[in-house]
């Protein structure tokens, strides 16, 4: 009986222990191995400038066009500007490349843009996002 009851405690115990890793603490973001700057304006028009952002964790934009995923590198990303959102969950963004092309682009509305400010750690929905102007 002893044997039993030891053994659904170690069970349970470490149950929790692996149910709890890769779980970040509330307050924390991620920060990527490339440090990318810009300036976040959301959707009530607050202007807020961040450092090692991220998009879920990322140093890209990963998203659909047409029935495509693509994805699109921070180093060559100079702005990115709201278009519309759908009654399907997404959202329609525009990506200004250095290069002056236009990409379009779809992302899920819950999303998240990640950063860190001079205040704390910063995280948007990609749906409250209206304009991502990089350094």
């Amino acid at each position: 009986m002893v044997r039993v009851v030891f053994s659904v405690l170690v069970f349970v115990g470490l149950w929790f222990f692996l149910v709890g890793m890769g779980i970040s603490p509330e307050g924390e973001v991620p920060v990527p191995e490339s440090s990318f700057s810009a300036m976040v304006t959301d959707d009530q028009g607050v202007i807020t400038r961040c450092e090692n952002i991220s998009w879920e964790g990322e140093v890209y934009f990963k998203g659909r066009r047409g029935r495509a995923i693509i994805t699109v590198p921070f180093e060559k990303v100079k702005k990115v500007v709201f278009v519309t959102r759908s009654e399907e969950g997404t959202v329609d963004f525009r990506i200004i490349l250095k290069s002056g092309e236009a990409v379009a682009i779809t992302f899920n509305e819950d999303e998240r843009l990640f950063g860190t400010t001079s205040f704390g750690t910063y995280r948007i929905f990609a749906k409250n996002i209206k304009e991502i102007l990089f350094d």
